[in-house]
């Protein structure tokens, strides 16, 4: 493996004159006037189904229970429902982790897209050991050519944990990302363990993950520049060169990655979006000047009471980019609310998908693309059932089970 640069010492950092400044930023999005009526249904109520993973290409949920088992059930395209809707369709592994242990480990089962077959990269630990990140380990699992599951360990002897993986449609050489017992951020061919990489421009964190860019082999995270402000900085994996994408102040993202996808919007160009200022603020980034290392921000978002927000992840539809997120209402100390964020500046819309007047914990937020268009599903969980002493992300009994909204933004439309 190629020793990468030394740290920050990037031709593009040099240039001071590229930085922007606050005056230079387009105007704050601000909630449009819509037929639009915030909403919510309860698609099951099973109260360890945390933070279940979308396989949209094949109709799938995977997630783990408070048990440890691994469950894949089946999404009706046509109602959004789960089936069976306990979400026990198929056990892939009665010795994963569970749900207790997203406490330590900050993500739970991914989808892996590749050429080949359905795999669903996850964490487990050393048998007989205590639940430790020290004792934890990768998994991958894979469905065969006749059907039937089956599990390894990609990692059986050092501590790796917390997978992300790539999402890339005929994949042949499908990534995941993931971090060790000390916060060491790795990459890795799935199917080649002498590809694991140390990136060594992460700073070591628990809790920020590295988010693969779709199309392109690289990666997008948060780390300090050469005057030790966070930025979000581009990483190629083949060279392993840096390039800072965001040149402006206040980022602090703390919970939620930057992500970087190709807008059809802008032609399909890559756009980045971010958290900043605490999460209060939500930026959309675009490079307008090809000639410049300099990416412009062209889009901003803020909750109306000052809100931060978290979970945040794009998906597109009928020819646009939308963002959604989990929302902080001031004053509740957890996520109540979810949002949906237009990327366009000229027709900006933030939107309150789910209904002001329940008080509920809503978080964990993903999107599923039904016959009808994108609902946007995530855990709910009444915080009046949360016992003395007791933190409500640890409140199995307050889990009212996933509940889903719909966006408002209709079927894909046929071309």
């Amino acid at each position: 493996m190629t020793a990468p640069a030394p740290r920050f010492k990037l031709l593009h950092l040099l240039c001071s004159a590229a930085f922007l400044t606050l005056s230079s930023l387009p105007a704050f999005a601000q909630p449009m006037a819509m037929a639009f009526t915030a909403n919510e249904s309860q698609v099951t109520p099973q109260a360890d189904m945390i933070d279940p993973e979308f396989s949209q290409a094949r109709a799938r949920i995977t997630w783990v229970d408070k048990v440890g088992s691994l469950w894949i059930a089946s999404v009706d395209r046509a109602t959004g429902l789960f089936v069976p809707s306990n979400g026990k369709g198929l056990r892939v592994d009665a010795d994963a982790m569970t749900t207790a242990d997203l406490k330590l480990i900050a993500n739970g089962p991914e989808w892996l897209t590749s050429a080949s077959t359905d795999q669903i990269v996850y964490t487990k630990f050393v048998p007989g050991q205590p639940r430790t990140m020290a004792n934890a380990r990768l998994a991958v699992a894979a469905q065969g050519a006749g059907g039937a599951w089956s599990s390894r360990l990609l990692s059986s002897k050092l501590p790796r944990n917390a997978p992300y993986a790539s999402s890339d449609p005929g994949d042949t050489s499908p990534r995941i990302s993931y971090i060790d017992d000390i916060g060491n951020h790795y990459w890795r061919d799935v199917n080649n363990p002498a590809s694991e990489t140390l990136v060594t421009w992460f700073p070591p964190t628990f809790y920020l993950s590295m988010r693969f860019v779709r199309g392109a082999r690289a990666t997008v995270f948060t780390a300090p520049d050469a005057n030790g402000v966070a930025q979000v900085f581009r990483y190629g994996l083949d060279t392993q060169a840096m390039e800072q994408i965001s040149f402006d102040g206040g980022h602090g993202d703390t919970r939620s990655a930057p992500w970087m996808w190709q807008a059809p919007e802008f032609g399909n160009e890559y756009v980045m979006a971010a958290l900043v200022k605490s999460d209060k603020e939500l930026r959309v980034y675009r490079q307008v000047d090809k000639t410049s290392p300099v990416w412009q921000v062209i889009y901003r978002a803020t909750h109306p009471t000052g809100g931060s927000m978290n979970s945040m992840e794009p998906f597109t539809h009928n020819g646009k980019s939308y963002l959604f997120t989990a929302v902080k209402v001031p004053p509740h100390t957890f996520a109540s609310a979810v949002y949906l964020s237009s990327i366009d500046a000229q027709k900006p819309v933030f939107r309150q998908l789910t209904p002001p007047a329940t008080l509920r914990s809503r978080k964990d937020p993903e999107v599923f693309v039904t016959n009808a268009g994108p609902f946007i599903y995530f855990n709910r969980a009444d915080p009046s059932l949360v016992h003395p002493g007791q933190l409500l992300e640890n409140c199995l009994q307050c889990s009212e089970g996933v509940y889903r909204a719909n966006t408002g933004l209709g079927p894909v439309l046929v071309p």
